[in-house]
């Protein structure tokens, strides 16, 4: 009867890891549509291609090397295809318990994770849109998925010391889903390209003035926005890593609340902020106050009172 259980435990948090990791590939759907809807409409077909082939780079990438460096996966995901029962049952056994650490599937461990690095080269192509080429943007995708984000990865969620110096997590380090593993990651990455191509064409005039550069499509960046905030939910609640028992459970409900409500609160926080600086709600505005605040929670969803996930959101 025992080992039945086991056999539950481990395919109900291998189904959950799965399920999750669908979401956040859902989320590559989120970033083509705000994208296409916020540039202008002669480069909506480019920002498609590049967001469809960024996936793709990143699938392959962290499936040659990128999983090996960020967890020692094996080249090529080299033995992940094979599982030893018996083995998987006595880690179930050793713990003694079903409150213990998760038991899932390497397949799942890797597919969930690999949707978290086309979720950072997604942040870097939104900041270079109209301004990078699309060949260059897709040679840095195969650096930054293969290497740059794997590397930071392995310091951080992979264990391992600085360079052999020093250990993050001795030093307080603690992300919960990836605010700055993902996110901040992606968005240094994204802070050097900007500098180094400056701004888009249009943007300044000879004198220096700011000229506006309307969305071609405010109803797909809404949606975009939408589908973002949705796969939030498989990003951030796939990190508890655990379903199978009641404490685990109830972690997976809190972390949706709270991602929830700091989204929810950073719309609310953004529009009142535009109706004091311009007089006026601004779409554009709400859209990024939901995206901050669900940046914002990821770093620890958890923990927080629904009350204190709703002020990070808004702040």
């Amino acid at each position: 009867m025992q080992e039945q259980i086991y056999h539950l435990q481990f395919a109900m948090d291998t189904f959950y890891f799965l399920m999750c990791g669908v979401l956040v590939m859902w989320m590559a759907a989120g970033f083509s549509m705000l994208e296409a809807g916020l540039v202008r409409a002669k480069n909506t077909t480019e920002i498609l291609t590049k967001n469809i082939a960024l996936y793709s780079i990143a699938c392959i990438m962290y499936l040659i090397c990128g999983y090996y460096f960020m967890y020692d996966g094996g080249i090529f995901l080299q033995g992940i295809a094979e599982i030893d029962v018996d083995a998987t049952l006595a880690s179930f056994a050793e713990q003694n318990e079903f409150t213990g650490d998760a038991v899932y599937s390497g397949a799942s461990d890797f597919f969930f994770q690999v949707v978290f690095v086309a979720t950072a080269m997604s942040i870097v192509s939104g900041a270079v849109a109209e301004r990078m080429k699309l060949w260059a943007f897709l040679a840095f995708a195969v650096v930054m998925t293969g290497f740059i984000y794997p590397m930071q990865g392995s310091w951080t969620w992979g264990g391992k010391e600085v360079f052999g110096l020093y250990s993050l997590s001795e030093l307080g380090f603690l992300d919960f889903a990836g605010s700055g593993i993902v996110h901040m990651a992606g968005a240094t990455a994204a802070l050097a390209g900007v500098l180094l191509l400056g701004a888009r064409k249009g943007k300044y005039s000879k004198d220096g003035k700011i000229n506006a550069i309307p969305g071609a499509n405010m109803p797909l960046a809404a949606l975009g926005t939408l589908i973002l905030w949705m796969g939030w939910f498989g990003f951030n609640g796939g990190s508890v890593l655990k379903l199978g028992d009641i404490a685990n459970a109830h972690s997976v409900a809190v972390v949706f609340l709270n991602t929830n409500a700091a989204a929810a609160s950073g719309v609310v926080a953004a529009l009142i902020t535009s109706v004091v600086l311009f007089r006026k709600a601004d779409l554009t505005m709400a859209l990024n106050g939901a995206l901050a605040g669900l940046v914002a929670i990821t770093a620890e969803p958890s923990t927080p009172t629904p009350l204190q996930a709703s002020l990070f959101g808004a702040i």
